[in-house]
């Protein structure tokens, strides 16, 4: 009897593992900008009339699927907190890089979130990261590799002494660091001669090297040495362009630019036209990758995921505002029906579970998961994604479903009730309706209250309240609770102002 059981159990065991290596699942290739909202995206035709600076970005939108309409939220840290572990600010705490707050939350659980990266290892996928991480929910990249599910890295941050602790080495600044924009600080440069660390040591680099050249070549080479083993891989790639610093690039090098890492502000002649290059560059890069899957042969069986994690700055990036969330958001490749422009709605909470879809595995149930899987819906099983997205950019909350938006609610700058809008199938600002005080809308305004009362910001709706006391709220009061910030929160970008601002 005892030999029967075990000839079953045998059996079983044998026929799980071969049904598992019969359903090929596809390599996952992600990339994510830095600082780019959809309007400096040539598909999204926001720039009317003017030639499209991303090509090869472009390529993916209409070959797969290209969302119209794809929201995150309006800075980095909380928008890549959002886009790894598939939760809203409402859940996870993550509203602004000043405010990583939760009510009862005060020991940190680096494991309370999923991430896609841990996800995906543990079901047995290859993983290698290159770029900038910056998770303010979910543990560093380096210090926690094993709780990350990160087999291979390359890793930049602009705190020496983050960088320090991770591998002993001192770091002195130089004359080619770069200086931080608020603080006026040397921090590590991400471009020229950058300090990344690879693997748990600092790169040895100089003023010849670029650092996002160096990021796309590590997930290329990783792509080549991993196209033909039995096991898929994971290759998450986001970018350090084009951030808020704006400097020379190997576009303006070879057009006679000295390289440096001086910032130009985008509202300047240079700095807007070094912006312009960050994009066409990253552009360039994104090129690359691709073509290095069609090279190692394996374009039918990976998927392609590119997106941005915010507005772009000095713009839009850090409002309460669409322009502030909404991001560029495409998927190619393997297996996904070639649909172009949807009018479909989509929002970070969402790339998690699809990943996890796409990888045919599960997530562990410890975990809550706010977002959606879109799977049947890329690949054509379905036509529909979700009926209403959500975003909680610092002290403000927006919703927004197909027909109507309602953005800028923010008790604690006095709008509760924020402002409400008809779209009339637009996607870009262009032709939207204020119908925030209109009597035929009440009906659409209640289910909005709705949708609020089901997503709504833990925040206070004071600055009064004792909670801004925890010390993890400091910082947040400190930028928020002023009318200067109050006024930029709430303000329409004066490049995008296509419709009424009044509440």
């Amino acid at each position: 009897m005892n030999r029967l059981i075990f000839i079953i159990i045998s059996l079983c065991l044998t026929l799980s593992v071969n049904a598992q290596k019969a359903v090929k699942r596809p390599n996952i290739v992600v990339i994510l900008s830095d600082d780019v909202g959809f309007e400096e995206f040539g598909i999204y035709n926001v720039k009317k009339g003017e030639a499209s600076n991303t090509p090869n970005i472009d390529a993916l939108g209409e070959q797969g699927v290209c969302f119209k309409t794809a929201w995150a939220q309006s800075i980095c840290g909380p928008s890549r907190s959002m886009f790894y572990s598939g939760n809203y600010a409402a859940s996870n705490g993550a509203y602004d890089n000043k405010i990583c707050w939760r009510p009862g939350n005060e020991a940190k659980d680096l494991d309370r979130f999923p991430n896609f990266i841990k996800i995906l290892h543990d079901a047995g996928y290859k993983t290698a990261v290159a770029g900038k991480w910056h998770n303010p929910i979910g543990g560093h990249l380096g210090a926690h590799n094993d709780l990350l599910g990160v087999d291979k890295y390359i890793v930049w941050n602009s705190y020496p002494e983050k960088v320090e602790a991770l591998t002993g080495v001192k770091l002195t600044p130089d004359e080619n660091w770069e200086i931080a924009a608020i603080s006026q600080e040397p921090i590590l440069s991400r471009y020229w001669k950058p300090a990344y660390v690879q693997n748990g040591e600092v790169m040895k680099t100089s003023m010849k090297d670029y650092g996002p050249d160096i990021l796309a070549d590590f997930i290329c080479n990783f792509i080549e040495e991993n196209a033909q083993t039995e096991e898929p891989f994971l290759a998450f790639y986001p970018m350090v362009l084009a951030h808020g610093a704006h400097c020379v690039t190997p576009i303006d090098v070879a057009n006679g630019a000295e390289a440096s890492n001086q910032h130009y502000k985008k509202g300047t002649k240079a700095g807007y036209g070094y912006f312009l290059n960050q994009i066409r560059y990253a552009d360039q890069l994104v090129g690359q990758v691709v073509k290095s899957i069609h090279k190692a042969g394996i374009a039918d069986n990976t998927i392609i995921i590119y997106a941005s994690d915010n507005g772009t700055t000095s713009s839009a990036k850090g409002k309460g505002v669409e322009y502030g969330v909404h991001v560029p958001l495409m998927v190619a490749g393997a297996g996904i029906k070639q649909r172009g422009m949807t009018d479909e709605l989509i929002d970070f909470t969402d790339i998690l579970p699809t990943i996890a879809d796409f990888a045919n595995t599960s997530i562990p149930s410890k975990y809550n998961v706010d977002g959606t899987s879109v799977k049947h819906f890329l690949t054509g099983q379905s036509n529909e994604t979700k009926s209403v997205i959500y975003a909680h950019p610092g002290v403000s909350t927006l919703i927004r479903t197909k027909d109507f938006m309602l953005e800028a609610v923010s008790p604690l700058y006095g709008y509760p009730n924020g402002r409400f809008y008809l779209t009339n199938g637009s996607y870009d600002g262009r032709g939207y309706e204020n119908i925030t005080h209109d009597e035929n809308y009440k009906g659409e305004r209640a289910l909005f209250e709705q949708y609020l009362q089901n997503m709504n910001s833990k925040l206070p709706h004071s600055f009064d309240d004792k909670i801004w006391a925890d010390k993890k709220l400091k910082k947040g009061l400190k930028f928020f609770n002023n009318e200067k910030r109050k006024k930029a929160h709430l303000s329409l970008p004066k490049a995008y102002q296509f419709y009424d601002p009044a509440f």
